[in-house]
C-alpha cells in the first residue's frame, strides 16, 4: 500500500494562521496535523508516506528534513495546482505500482482507527474506490451522499442547499482505490475526488463503498475547528479534561504570564510579562505583547 498525505492547498479559510505555514504543519500537541496522520499511517503497516507539496513548499521541506515522524516522508512539488484527485499524478508511477493506494486531506483530524477502518472495508469489498463516510449535523459545507434504501452511494453532491440544518451523510476526506483509477485522473485541468471522481463512477455504476466513521473527525479548514483540535489534543489522555498547558521547548513565557483553561504555545513563540491566555493557541514565532488578554483565540 502507498498512502499520499494531500499538502498542497494555500489554505485560505485558515489564514492569517497560514501566511507562513503550510496548513498541515500546523501545531497539533508536540507535532503537527501532518505529523499525527503520518503515525496514523504507520499503525496500517506502510513503509513511507508521500506528500505533494506547492504552498509554502520550501518551509515544508525544511521542516521535514529536520524532525523525524513514525514514517519516512517523500515529498515533491507540485507546480501547477491539479487538484485532490489530479495530486495522484504527482507521483504517478509510486501509486501506479502500488497494490493499493490510500490518499488522506492534509487538514483531517481522525480518531484513531479511522484509516484502518477504510483500507479494512476497501479490502473486503473489492471495490474500485471506498470513501471514508461520516454523518453531520449540517451538510450544507461538504459532499453529501444520496443513498438508496440499502445504505448504497448513489451520487455525491458538492455543498447541496438541501443539506443546511439537515443530517447527512459526506464524503470525510481519506479514499482507498485501486491504482488502475489513476488512468482516468486527467492531466490538463483540476480534478477533484467529490466534484468529479466520484460522481462520474456512481453514474456509470462502479462500485463505490462508503466505510461509515462514528469516531472523532474534523476537517480542520477553519480557525475554530482548528483550534478546537487543539485543544481537545491537550486533554485527550485526560478523561477529567479542565486546564492543560503545551508549552514548546524553545518557547519563551514570563513568568508573570497567567495560562488557565487549555492552552498551546508553539515553537519559538514569546508569551510576555502579565499576559493572561485562556482556551488559546499561540502558533510558531508568534508573540503575544506584554499585558494582553486573550481567550478563546489563535495568535499567529
Amino acid at each position: 500500500m502507498e498512502c499520499l498525505i494531500l499538502g498542497a492547498g494555500a489554505g485560505s479559510r485558515l489564514m492569517p494562521l497560514t501566511d507562513r505555514l503550510p496548513k498541515p504543519l500546523l501545531p497539533l500537541g508536540p507535532t503537527t496535523i501532518l505529523g499525527r496522520l503520518v503515525g496514523q499511517v504507520a499503525s496500517l503497516g506502510s513503509d513511507r508516506v508521500l506528500c505533494n507539496l506547492h504552498h509554502h513548499a520550501a518551509a515544508a521541506e525544511a521542516y521535514l528534513a529536520s524532525v523525524e515522524h513514525a514514517l519516512p516522508v517523500l515529498t515533491r512539488r507540485e507546480e501547477r495546482l491539479r487538484g485532490p484527485a489530479g495530486s495522484m499524478l504527482t507521483f504517478q508511477d509510486e501509486l501506479a505500482a502500488a497494490d493499493t493506494v490510500l490518499v488522506v486531506s492534509g487538514d483531517l483530524y481522525l480518531g484513531d482507527g479511522a484509516l484502518g477502518e477504510l483500507v479494512r472495508r476497501h479490502e473486503e469489498s473489492g471495490s474500485e474506490l471506498t470513501v471514508l463516510a461520516v454523518e453531520v449535523d449540517d451538510g450544507s459545507r461538504f459532499g453529501v451522499f444520496r443513498l438508496d434504501d440499502r445504505g448504497r452511494p448513489t451520487a455525491l453532491e458538492e455543498k447541496p442547499a438541501w443539506a443546511a440544518g439537515r443530517r447527512s451523510w459526506i464524503s470525510g476526506g481519506a479514499y482507498c482505490l485501486r491504482p488502475e483509477l489513476l488512468k482516468r485522473v486527467p492531466n490538463d485541468r483540476i480534478h477533484d475526488f467529490g466534484a468529479d471522481l466520484i460522481p462520474e463512477l456512481l453514474a456509470e455504476r462502479a462500485e463505490v463503498t462508503l466505510a461509515p466513521w462514528l469516531g472523532r473527525w474534523d476537517d480542520l479548514g477553519t480557525i475554530e475547528s482548528y483550534r478546537r483540535a487543539v485543544l481537545d489534543e491537550l486533554v485527550s489522555g485526560s478523561p477529567g479534561g479542565g486546564d492543560a498547558h503545551y508549552v514548546a521547548p524553545t518557547a519563551r513565557v514570563h513568568p508573570s504570564a497567567r495560562l488557565t483553561g487549555r492552552v498551546h504555545v508553539a515553537d519559538r513563540a514569546v508569551v510576555e510579562a502579565g499576559v493572561r491566555l485562556h482556551d488559546t493557541v499561540v502558533l510558531p514565532g508568534a508573540t503575544v505583547p506584554a499585558h494582553t488578554t486573550v481567550a478563546d483565540g489563535c495568535v499567529a
